[in-house]
């Protein structure tokens, strides 16, 4: 089931690595499997059930890493807030109108430990605005663009949770 790029599939990684057969598919600088490897254990349960749309959210996590970047990404900042927002809000695009599938892989991703309890509080509520925006961009047909606007707009009216 390789991909077009004659790499292995998402699925096909994560089901070497439960099989127990990870050194088989270690290698440095190999893409997917660098991704699957700083994923916490819901997020890889998460890609064995799901691995399409795992692969969809994982483009998603892309764009809203670079819009984090360009806003000033900083930790539990405004970049930080917009991101998390924006890829749920992406995620609930890919997942469709209401599909609980975006929220069961935030809360996985936010199931990774975290050192500061008021971080994770920060980036589940960031993401449940995200899901909601997700479904009104669903709703009015909104483009990224829109959706990003939107996203925007919210933190800077204070919607968003923004530690620093």
């Amino acid at each position: 089931m390789a991909n077009y790029l004659n790499r292995p599939s998402i699925f096909e990684i994560a089901t070497a690595f439960e099989d127990g057969q990870e050194g088989e598919i270690k290698q440095k600088n190999n893409g997917p499997y660098d991704t699957y490897n700083t994923l916490s254990k819901d997020e890889k349960s998460f890609v064995i059930r799901h691995p399409l749309i795992a692969d969809m959210f994982n483009a998603n996590a892309e764009k809203a890493k670079k819009i984090g970047r360009e806003l000033g990404g900083t930790a539990n900042g405004y970049g930080d807030a917009v991101r998390h927002c924006y890829w749920c809000a992406l995620n609930q695009v890919s997942a469709g109108y209401k599909s609980p599938i975006a929220k069961e892989f935030g809360d996985a991703h936010e199931s990774k430990p975290k050192n500061d309890i008021n971080e994770k509080q920060m980036d589940l509520y960031n993401n449940s605005i995200g899901y909601h925006l997700g479904n009104q961009a669903i709703i009015n047909n909104w483009s990224e663009e829109e959706l990003l606007n939107q996203v925007i707009n919210a933190a800077n009216n204070g919607r968003l949770k923004i530690l620093k």
